[in-house]
């Protein structure tokens, strides 16, 4: 398995889609400085799920896509894709190939792929997890690594012998279930709450199931008595009821025959007004026909509107198109003008190319005619010796040169005074040259300083930012704690409303009442006792004690509501309730002496809040209870008033009417229904107060980072600023360098025609001793041969100088084959330049193209609105004239309708006279219909009070009611059992039954405690089970480490010796681990006492030592021996050489040794600024081509 395959596009300078492929053994990467080829590690760090933008070397995650250059834009994405050889099966996929790929875009968001399938982050991590090639291995190493393995502290460094022995997945694994168990804790600590709650109602719940028996009992007797009373009186009722149903039955007969007539009579009539009903139809429907045609109308009128809207659209885009167009046309001009001129300076560089290379051919042509000419004056040497007699013919021909030098003397002094001309024309082009120096130096001047000021203003924009930035950083962090809290009391509150919503503390009874009331099924339900009262705290066990099953009575608008609820219970059998009607229940009286003194509270129906309504139910709850301090105080204040009141203290302690004694313990905590209800109260304030705190600190949060944006946007326009500046200092300085290489020129230019002239004076004064000494040889012959001897002299001299100049000629004639491969070279750019501008002015052209079209369609729309106008214009037309037909058949309808509501009127008079005769035969009707209702009413009555309070048929009555002896006797009975009944005060008839309940639901949820207890144990066996097989396994790995430390570190070294310590060696899972080296030489020092390259060597050693021990697929070296000398380099070489039999690594550097070693060399360069090229060569097969 081995690292097969990388690809780029976009991630930092590789801009252009860059593709390495990778074969085993050592891949070398070279480059200079600055040319990217650190990006290559970092590319691999990155697809691999690196997240820390400080490891790859920027401030923020989008800084990996290309930011652009002075020649290309920045782009919008990069995407790295690494693909794996998995033949040897190495990884638990199916495939022979993994190809992993991360994606991001300037917006922020990032894609994730594997084989091409989308994925998480954390799938990749997952997959290289233990590897030794995951984000937090070991399987690229750097300058950054080397420092981190010696600098960080030993529980850091433990990290590396983690991802060495396997067992990350161990720890993230641990990590989750460490993470169930606290979840499991946190349901258990809710689970107990709960058990808490029902616990605190299990006591008081079991005294009501034990009262409500014995109340049972009585109120059974008493159902049987009152029973027997009802039946007696509903047997009187039913023979009166038989008498008054004779009568009704012969006035029945008489209001049949009045009750024919009337029907006729109003039959006729309601024929009439079905007519008229259809007249009034078929007015609504002309009317409806108007009214469609209205809308009809306004439609028409707003589409013209429309329509005309739109074409006033249409010709502002038509307007919009032009200056488009115009503006297309300006660029394209813009363009061919800078085409033109590039153009111009391209033929400028071809003219001083065919230049420099007519130059090139003519200085070759001159270096071969030197030659042949060198060997000519050989021969004339050599002639002049052998022919002395030729001197003699030479007179005649310095004759005849005398008169050809005063010719040449004569074209001097013309070409001396051209120069002269020449200079002065030349002097005022340089002083024009001066004046546009000066203008452009003073700008640049100018443009440096405002560079120096923008720059301070930028380093002061920069420090704000991050000053803001810390500042919101800040105020999210303390917002985030306040909405953890905020969600935490939520939570708690949300729980109590739900038990409340719940009814949990309710019986079953008053719990399906409460859901009656939610879904308002019966209307006129208010709510629990304990819903409608305000208790302060302090008074809550008091009020606790004294209600008790009361707080669960249900409180209705009336007497009504009420029967309806008990009906509905009866009906759906879910038990009793006691209902308190607000209309029915009113106070008891106060008469009697009221408890007063010190130790007296006051009335509890007093010192509780509610509203006004509810004083009634107040006054009968707790109108006779005094609240007092304690229970000597509550036995002085019973003697005191006779025992006439109940006295309760603030602990829940009573003296109740009569002298008798009640208290012990009386838990009332905050699980109580009343406890719960102040619970809910305080954290909704304090959730609301918080939520104040929080808004606050949200809108400052958003304040701030408006401020933060406001600050990084002033930051940009300030470096846009400067962007700018600088662009336009590097164009006024590449002017600058142009206008004074142009002066250089000319100056230049001068010195030449000033050399020139100097020149031509100097031949001008040879020519006139040539003209003298010709005359003198003339004179004597004998002379001559004396001259041709200083003339042979002279050739040989000649000679001597030729060889020198042919010399410097060899010389100029390389320096002009340099500039003719340079000019070739900007000619190529130019002509690259030239491409770009062909492109841009295509594109235009085809902008230009989509205008036209554009412009053509906005015609054609107008030209189908026109049309749609002129339609829409008939149709209203049609409108107008249809509305006007209808309007007058809709009047000849209304005169129609009045003839029918004459005949109507008629009629309803005959109704009336028959109308009155009904109404005196129904009032005696009505007469006995009322004495019949009243004996009904009364019949009905006893049968309902049985059916409703006995739930008995009049049937099932007359077996279960029974009379003692007579009527009086059975009423004493009732009255002894009503005041039994009355002592034992509030009862809970649902007490039994919802203690029942209650123990069941606590032996379940204490069941669901005890299962999660046992998961919980589970739970913790599987993380110590973890924990020891990560011990183990770091044990282990630590002491292959260690002795393969000591190896290397000795071959690397050539001796010394070194370990690696456990800080905490009784603490496996959290040790720390120490490296201590000794260099050969030298004694035990601590690492910061090291050299660079100790340091350095002492890391390699620990890292190889890993790769040893747990090799990785693959390795990235990036630089790691740039601190050692070329000995240390040497061994690390051959190490490298001996582990890359059986594994693949990747590394970047520039030592000589390393790239020996290396099987597969890649360049990296940047021919264009910004923009990294990769350049490959396989040195196997240069080798092979060099033998």
């Amino acid at each position: 398995m081995y690292l097969k395959r990388l690809e780029i596009q976009g991630f930092k300078s590789f801009a252009d889609k860059t593709r390495l492929e990778f074969k085993p053994g050592i891949i070398l990467v070279v480059g200079p400085n600055g040319s990217g080829k650190s990006n290559i590690t970092d590319a691999i760090r990155w697809v691999l799920g690196e997240q820390s933008i400080k490891s790859l070397r920027g401030d923020k995650m989008e800084d990996v896509i290309f930011a652009g250059s002075e020649q290309r834009r920045s782009l919008g994405m990069a995407e790295v894709s690494l693909t794996i050889d998995n033949s040897s099966g190495f990884f638990p996929l199916e495939y022979n190939e993994i190809t992993v790929t991360r994606r991001i875009y300037r917006s922020g968001e990032s894609d994730f792929l594997i084989n091409r399938v989308p994925c998480r982050l954390k799938d990749i991590h997952e997959l290289f997890m233990d590897t030794g090639i995951g984000r937090e291995g070991f399987s690229i190493i750097g300058q950054g690594k080397i420092d981190e393995v010696l600098s960080v502290r030993p529980e850091a460094r433990r990290s590396l012998l983690e991802e060495a022995a396997g067992i990350v997945k161990y720890r993230y694994k641990k990590r989750d279930a460490v993470k169930k168990l606290e979840e499991m804790e946190n349901s258990l600590v809710r689970l107990n709450d709960i058990i808490g709650e029902l616990t605190a109602q299990e006591g008081p719940l079991a005294e009501q199931a034990e009262k409500a028996k014995e109340y049972k009992s009585k109120k059974t007797e008493l159902d049987s008595l009152e029973i027997g009373l009802i039946v007696e009186e509903n047997e009187k009722c039913r023979s009166k009821l038989e008498k008054v149903k004779e009568n009704l039955r012969e006035l029945e007969l008489e209001l049949e025959e009045v009750i024919a007539h009337y029907h006729q009579v109003q039959s006729s009539e309601e024929e009439y007004k079905l007519e008229l009903q259809k007249k009034d139809e078929e007015l609504v429907s002309y009317q409806e026909k108007i009214y469609q045609e209205n809308l009809l109308l306004g439609k028409n009128e707003s589409e013209k509107r429309l329509i005309r809207e739109r074409l006033a659209n249409l010709n502002i885009q038509a307007e919009q198109l032009v200056k488009d167009r115009e503006q297309l046309w300006r660029e394209k001009e813009l363009l061919e003008q800078e085409l033109v001129q590039h153009r111009s300076q391209e033929g400028a560089l071809l003219q001083e190319l065919a230049e420099g290379e007519a130059k090139l051919h003519s200085y070759e042509a001159l270096l071969a005619e030197d030659n042949k000419q060198e060997l000519m004056e050989r021969n004339k040497l050599e002639e002049l010796k052998n022919n002395h007699f030729e001197l003699l013919q030479e007179e005649a021909q310095i004759h005849n040169g005398i008169s050809g030098l005063k010719q040449r003397i004569e074209s001097l002094q013309k070409q001396k005074e051209q120069f002269s001309t020449r200079e002065d024309q030349i002097k005022n082009e340089i002083s024009q040259v001066l004046e546009k120096l000066s203008s452009l130096e003073k700008e640049a001047d100018h443009n440096a300083l405002m560079l120096m000021d923008l720059e301070k203003e930028l380093v002061s924009k920069d420090k704000q930012f991050l000053q803001e930035r810390e500042q919101l950083q800040k105020l999210q962090q303390k917002n985030l704690t306040l909405k953890e809290e905020i969600n935490h009391l939520r939570s708690r509150h949300q729980l109590l409303l739900e038990m409340e919503k719940e009814g949990q503390g309710y019986g079953h009874a008053v719990r399906e009442i409460l859901q009656l009331q939610a879904k308002k099924q019966i209307e006129g339900i208010i709510g629990t006792v304990a819903q409608i009262i305000q208790v302060p705290a302090e008074y809550a066990t008091a009020v606790e004690v004294v209600l008790g099953g009361a707080l669960q009575h249900i409180v209705t608008e009336n007497e009504k509501v009420a029967q309806q609820a008990i009906a509905w219970l009866k009906q759906q059998k879910l038990g009793r309730v006691t209902f308190l009607p607000l209309d029915t229940v009113k106070g008891t009286g106060k008469s009697g002496t009221i408890p007063t003194g010190k130790g007296v509270i006051g009335r509890l129906s007093d010192l509780v809040e509610y509203e006004d309504r509810y004083k009634g139910i107040m006054e009968f709850l707790l109108g006779r209870t005094w609240l007092v301090q304690d229970l000597a105080v509550a036995v002085e204040k019973g003697k005191e008033t006779g025992f006439r009141w109940r006295l309760v203290t603030l602990d829940g302690e009573t003296v109740n009417p009569g002298g008798s004694l009640t208290g012990g313990s009386a838990k009332v905590n905050n699980s109580s229904i009343l406890g719960r209800k102040r619970n809910i109260e305080i954290l909704a304030q304090k959730v609301e107060k918080l939520e104040t705190i929080y808004a606050d600190g949200q809108k400052r949060e958003t304040e701030l980072a408006a401020n933060v944006q406001e600050t990084y946007r002033q930051w940009e326009e300030v470096k846009e600023k400067i962007q700018a500046l600088r662009l336009r200092e590097v164009e006024v300085s590449s002017v600058l360098d142009r206008w004074r290489a142009d002066k250089g020129r000319r100056e230049l230019e001068i010195e030449n025609l000033k050399l020139e002239i100097d020149e031509a004076g100097n031949e001008t004064e040879q020519l006139f001793q040539s003209v003298e000494r010709y005359e003198q040889e003339k004179l004597a012959v004998q002379e001559k041969i004396t001259l041709c001897l200083a003339e042979i002299e002279k050739l040989q001299q000649s000679l001597e100088k030729w060889q020198l100049e042919k010399l410097q000629k060899n010389e100029a004639l390389t320096q002009l084959r340099i500039e003719a491969a340079t000019g070739a070279a900007k000619l190529a750019a130019y002509r690259k330049e030239e491409q770009y501008y062909l492109e841009r002015l295509s594109q235009l052209a085809q902008a230009e193209q989509e205008k036209q079209k554009e412009s053509e369609n906005i015609k054609q729309k107008e030209v189908e609105l026109t049309q749609a106008s002129v339609k829409v214009e008939e149709q209203i037309a049609q409108s107008l004239c249809l509305l006007q037909d209808l309007e007058g058949q809709l009047q000849e309808m209304r005169q129609g309708k009045e003839n029918v509501k004459e005949l109507i009127s008629e009629l309803s008079q005959e109704v009336k006279k028959y109308s009155s005769l009904l109404r005196e035969k129904e009032e005696k009707q009505h007469h006995w219909q009322l004495q019949q209702s009243k004996l009904e009413t009364t019949w009905e009555a006893g049968v309902r009070r049985l059916q409703e309070q006995y739930n008995l048929t009049i049937e099932e009555a007359l077996t279960r009611g029974k009379l003692l002896g007579n009527r009086q006797k059975t009423l004493e009975r009732i009255t002894w059992l009503k005041l039994e009944i009355d002592k034992l005060g509030e009862v809970n008839l649902g007490a039994i039954e919802e203690y029942s309940r209650l123990k069941e639901r606590l032996d379940f949820l204490n069941v669901q405690v005890n299962d999660m207890l046992e998961a919980k144990k589970r739970l913790e066996l599987v993380i110590k089970e973890m924990d020891q097989i990560m011990a183990r396994r770091f044990k282990e790995t630590y002491g292959l480490v260690n002795e393969a430390f000591k190896e290397i570190f000795i071959r690397l070294f050539g001796g010394g010796k070194a370990e690696l310590v456990l800080s905490e060696p009784e603490n496996l899972l959290e040790t720390g681990v120490e490296i201590i080296a000794q260099p050969p030489g030298k004694k035990t020092e601590n690492l910061s006492l090291l050299s660079g390259g100790e340091r350095a060597l002492t890391a390699i050693s620990l890292l190889m030592a890993m790769l040893k021990v747990r090799p990785s697929p693959f390795c990235v070296l990036d630089e790691i021996e740039s601190h050692l000398d070329e000995a240390n380099v040497q061994r690390f070489t051959e190490l490298l050489r001996s582990f890359a039999k059986d594994r693949q690594f990747i590394v970047i550097s520039h030592r000589k040794a390393t790239m020996e070693a290396a099987h597969v060399l890649y360049g990296v360069t940047m021919e264009e600024t910004g923009v990294s090229r990769l350049i490959s060569v396989k040195l196997e097969d240069v080798e092979q081509e060099a033998s």
